[in-house]
């Protein structure tokens, strides 16, 4: 009878490991409509949902007053910036001088200045809508709203001080199926005194991803 009790007592606890491992992992900070923050538990994947990409500068603001506060928050704004680089290239560039420090500002309009131009070989105009949920070239990097941007922190990478940055330097991944390599990094930081995280680091966001003939917007 004292065996049976003791290995009833064990599987229970191996039980309840489970469900918490379970709830430890796929629990996500999601940014809800119009920006608005709903937070659940901390987790390995976080979620940023937003209505529609700004189409001005004013809005692209509006927006980082409610998410530049959180290092996912800078990385869906540079998605968001890159989009409206497309779309208004004075308001895009404008969106990305705030939203980068000044080094990986000049990298990344050097790049998007290929990126959206007209050779047919070389400009994916599309990039922003490649690191949406759901968008594959296949389907024209096509999403539905809300649009949904899925990362995690890197795990191999633990947040560093940098004096050079005056703040700490923490390392992010997107998950997109726009390249063969599913996880495309972003470094960001708090700059002492600001309010907002910005994009210190980004090649991975900028390298050219699969070509589709198929988009549309």
């Amino acid at each position: 009878m004292k065996r049976r009790i003791s290995f009833t007592l064990s599987m229970a606890f191996v039980a309840v490991m489970i469900m918490a491992l379970s709830a430890s992992v796929y629990g996500r900070t999601r940014l809800g409509k119009r920006g608005k923050r709903v937070k659940a538990q901390t987790s390995n994947v976080i979620t940023v949902n937003f209505d529609k990409f700004p189409a001005t500068i004013n809005e692209w603001k509006d927006m980082q007053s409610k998410l530049g506060g959180e290092p996912q928050g800078a990385v869906a704004l540079q998605v968001m910036a890159f989009e409206l680089y497309r779309t208004n290239r004075a308001d895009g560039e404008q969106a990305l001088r705030l939203n980068n420090t000044s080094t990986n500002y000049n990298s990344t309009v050097e790049r998007l200045r290929e990126i959206m131009g007209k050779d047919k070989y070389y400009a994916r105009p599309y990039i922003a809508w490649a690191m949406l949920k759901g968008a594959t070239p296949e389907n024209g990097y096509s999403a539905r709203p809300p649009y949904t941007i899925e990362m995690k922190r890197d795990p191999n990478k633990q947040p560093q001080v940098s004096q050079l940055l005056k703040g700490t330097v923490i390392y992010m991944l997107i998950d997109s199926k726009g390249w063969d390599t599913n996880w495309r990094g972003v470094e960001v930081v708090k700059p002492e005194g600001s309010d907002y995280y910005v994009v210190s680091n980004c090649p991975a966001m900028y390298t050219q991803c699969k070509e589709t003939t198929k988009f549309n917007k």
